[in-house]
């Protein structure tokens, strides 16, 4: 499922560059992802449920989980956590959840920034930074 993500990481840093530089803040660029991932999601037939972690769960929610359709209990194919840096709370959240494809999206242009953060990164997660190197 996931060779698609290379083209769309082109497609998420036109979008993100075409924001006004003045409202162009993290929170802002991070729920502008998340909102892109949720519609190519829904593209590919899958049900995109954002900010969702288990009832009664006190581990952190996952931004997005991609639900393959009328699978009970639901199955999840794609679980998504987005920030400008990897962030160890982001990646703990990302780790109890069972889903086919895990991925941390990164969006900040400051590449030693990112590549230090990757030290949060386990095993089992894909790393797609927007700004790094294609």
């Amino acid at each position: 499922m996931h060779e698609w993500l290379g083209q769309f990481k082109q497609l998420l840093r036109k979008e993100i560059e075409a924001l006004p530089r003045a409202m162009a803040q993290d929170e802002v660029i991070r729920n502008k992802i998340i909102c892109l991932l949720a519609r190519e999601l829904e593209a590919r037939g899958l049900i995109a449920v954002p900010a969702w972690k288990p009832p009664r769960s006190t581990r952190g929610r996952v931004d997005l989980v991609a639900v393959k359709p009328e699978t009970d209990p639901p199955e999840l194919a794609a679980a998504f956590g987005v920030e400008a840096l990897v962030e160890l709370e982001k990646v703990k959240a990302m780790e109890w959840v069972e889903a086919e494809l895990k991925v941390v999206v990164t969006f900040s242009r400051n590449a030693e920034k990112v590549r230090a953060s990757r030290f949060f990164l386990t095993e089992g997660l894909v790393h797609l930074d927007i700004f790094g190197p294609d």
